[in-house]
């Protein structure tokens, strides 16, 4: 897996002059970054900053849209769509699936589809989800027919699933349906990792995994790999592990159909 983070204004104190640095979370080994682009009708105090400052790092980058109840699904991605018009960065679009549903005035997988669908008309890329178990089994597939679930299956996921006793490269996060296990492109694994070493101004920062290789993230990007990667051994047919399998090949059509 490859590391990376995601970043937004509140990664910042807006009480002093400076603002993320992110060459030190290049330093702690990052290789991506998702940009907190907007929210709502608004944009995020910080992107303009971020969304440049990570370019020069060399840092790939991905910007997300955090969805609201009270603004339909199609008005918020055409604000993410005209935010992002000029440079949309190298990783796939995010719809940020995660609000409380206060005062909502549009059902959750109405508000949802709409915005994955007008960002990818837009965008002319395929979006991304980001949601967590919890919150996907409340609102994701709150009162829909399993035909209508499916659908989700089309787009990647990014899932948000935090572990106490969290042990790199053996805790994985719970299965979501439709996808699947293990059918996840990026895990937010941890909302604590050391924002001061990442060169945030706060004391922690969200903490990702691409669920792939180096060169697996540069080809979803679109980009030649720096360093040729290591050599994979084969797995063995006679002992291959068919979930392992299924998974590899999920991943790999979003990464293909995402690069064209």
């Amino acid at each position: 897996m490859v590391k990376g983070i995601d970043v937004s204004v509140w990664q910042d104190d807006n009480s002093t002059p400076q603002k993320m640095d992110f060459k030190k979370a290049v330093d702690q080994g990052a290789k991506f970054v998702f940009i907190k682009v907007s929210e709502r009708g608004g944009i995020d105090q910080d992107f303009e900053y971020n969304w440049a400052a990570a370019k020069e790092a060399g840092l790939l980058r991905g910007g997300y849209h955090y969805l609201r109840w009270d603004l339909s699904g199609l008005m918020q991605a055409r604000i993410f769509c005209d935010i992002m018009k000029d440079d949309p960065g190298e990783l796939p679009e995010v719809a940020d699936f995660e609000a409380p549903a206060r005062n909502g005035k549009y059902p959750s997988n109405s508000l949802l589809e709409q915005f994955l669908v007008e960002t990818e008309t837009r965008s002319n890329r395929k979006p991304m989800i980001y949601t967590s178990p919890g919150y996907w089994n409340v609102h994701g597939r709150n009162k829909v027919t399993k035909q209508f679930e499916l659908k989700w299956k089309y787009y990647p996921l990014w899932v948000a699933h935090y572990f106490k006793n969290y042990v790199e490269g053996v805790t994985k996060p719970m299965t979501i349906y439709p996808w699947g296990e293990g059918n996840w492109l990026f895990w937010q694994h941890s909302a604590n990792g050391d924002g001061i070493a990442h060169g945030a101004e706060s004391k922690s920062l969200d903490l990702n995994w691409f669920n792939g290789s180096l060169e697996d993230l540069y080809r979803l990007a679109g980009k030649p790999v720096d360093d040729p990667p290591v050599p994979v051994t084969p797995p063995n047919p006679n002992t291959e592990d068919p979930i392992l399998s299924q998974k590899v090949d999920v991943i790999n059509d979003w990464i293909n159909s995402y690069a064209g």
